[in-house]
Parts: structure tokens; sequence; C-alpha cells
């Protein structure tokens, strides 16, 4: 049986883009949702304007399709990029679960 994953996704929007950014990523949600192996996908927004995905895949493999994902691209390169500063940051993480069902995505 794989381990689960969890992603998180930092992107930057220009000044004055967040609001724009957000709605654009928020189109997304739904669709990935969808995907096989999505058990979270969210999306947050810090004071600062920066924007998280907070996400959790069944397995490397799901996580990997899902970046592959035709669905999304089109969408990410054509809307969202020009609005950030540059490339997303994207970390995968294999959880640690502790301290009961709090310690665990």
């Amino acid at each position: 049986m794989s381990e689960p994953v969890v992603v998180v996704v930092r992107a930057v929007p220009k000044p004055g883009e967040t609001r724009a950014v957000l709605d654009v990523l928020a189109e997304l949600v739904p669709i990935v949702h969808e995907e096989d192996g999505c058990e979270l996908y969210s999306l947050h927004v810090h004071e600062g304007g920066d924007i998280y995905f907070i996400e959790k895949w069944s397995s490397l493999e799901a996580s990997r399709r899902h970046g592959e994902s035709s669905a999304i691209l089109p969408i990410l390169a054509e809307r969202a990029s020009p609005l950030l500063t540059g490339m997303p940051e994207i970390v995968a993480l294999t959880p640690v679960p502790a301290g009961g069902a709090k310690g665990a995505l």
C-alpha cells in the first residue's frame, strides 16, 4: 500500500493581483477534487497576499498525475501564470502522524 503525500504550493501574485489569481485558482478546485487520488485540495491566502494550496494525495503517483493534468495546465499557463511573480514553489511531504487524529492531515 502506498503512503499518502501532502503537498504545499506557494504562489506569489504580482502587486494588486491577489484577488484575480484567487479567482482563477478557485475554478480549479472542483476540477481537482474529481481527480483520482485527491483527498484534500484547499486554497488559502496569507494576509500578505501569497496564495497557498494545501493538498493531500493518496500516493506520490496520484500527486504526479495531478501535476501533469491536462485539465488544469492550460488554465494555469494562460490565466494564472501571467499574474504571478514567478513559478510557484512546490513542496511534497510525507506525513508523520503523531498525537492522534489531530496530528495528521
